[in-house]
């Protein structure tokens, strides 16, 4: 399995994300540059956090028409696995590829810190290796963390099964029905806030990230 890891102007969690696929995983893991136009070869790509183009206008609202974009979507409509943490989420749905958006933390603060999350469905290609309901712990690092769709979106989601991750005990950014990250409906895109990248070795705090690309190696390992 190759995996691209993306890089925009203000992307600071790209070398979390090589070093966790790359040294932890040992996968075949490359960066690709905003520039790029192709996706070809590659058989997943992630988008990391951090805060491309400076967050001007909206956290993800530029990086959204960099000249990759256009490879990624057609990833995802391949039914290839797409994975964006943070500043990736942001951008999955600013790209339309996950619904809702992602706006200022109801308290008007920057947010970091771990925190407890519930593993709502591990039906999913990122979630197989976690148990429903399973409590992990990951870091958050986010000003623009607070998930918001319509009522009848969130009902979708619910519907379908499309939330897989919950704010647990606490909601650290006002996020409605404390949602921390969502699949599309086919299940092959996964947009999330907490970082798991962050949380695979035991030096970096806890492992509870680890099993999310586990799952993601796993199944592409199959489907291979």
């Amino acid at each position: 399995m190759k995996i691209a890891v993306v890089v925009f102007p203000g992307s600071n969690c790209d070398v979390d994300l090589y070093e966790a696929l790359h040294t932890v995983c040992h996968v075949d893991v490359e960066y690709v540059s905003h520039r790029a136009t192709s996706l070809d070869g590659f058989d997943a790509v992630m988008l990391p956090g951090g805060f491309s183009y400076g967050d001007y206008m909206r956290s993800g609202a530029i990086a959204r028409f960099t000249n990759i974009m256009p490879a990624v979507v057609k990833m995802a409509h391949a039914g290839k696995p797409v994975f964006g943490t943070c500043n990736g989420f942001q951008i999955l749905t600013e790209a339309g590829l996950l619904p809702g958006a992602l706006k200022h933390n109801n308290g008007q603060k920057f947010v970091c810190k771990t925190v407890p999350l519930e593993v709502v469905n591990n039906q999913t290609l990122f979630t197989s290796e976690y148990q429903v309901h399973e409590r992990i712990n990951l870091p958050i690092a986010h000003a623009d963390g607070c998930y918001v769709a319509s009522q009848q979106t969130l009902d979708q989601l619910e519907d379908h099964h499309q939330v897989v991750f919950r704010y647990a005990d606490e909601n650290p950014n006002g996020s409605l029905r404390n949602i921390a990250g969502i699949t599309n409906e086919q299940g092959n895109v996964l947009g999330m806030m907490p970082h798991p990248e962050r949380a695979v070795e035991a030096i970096l705090g806890n492992t509870d990230g680890l099993r999310l690309f586990k799952s993601l190696l796993f199944n592409g390992t199959v489907k291979a």
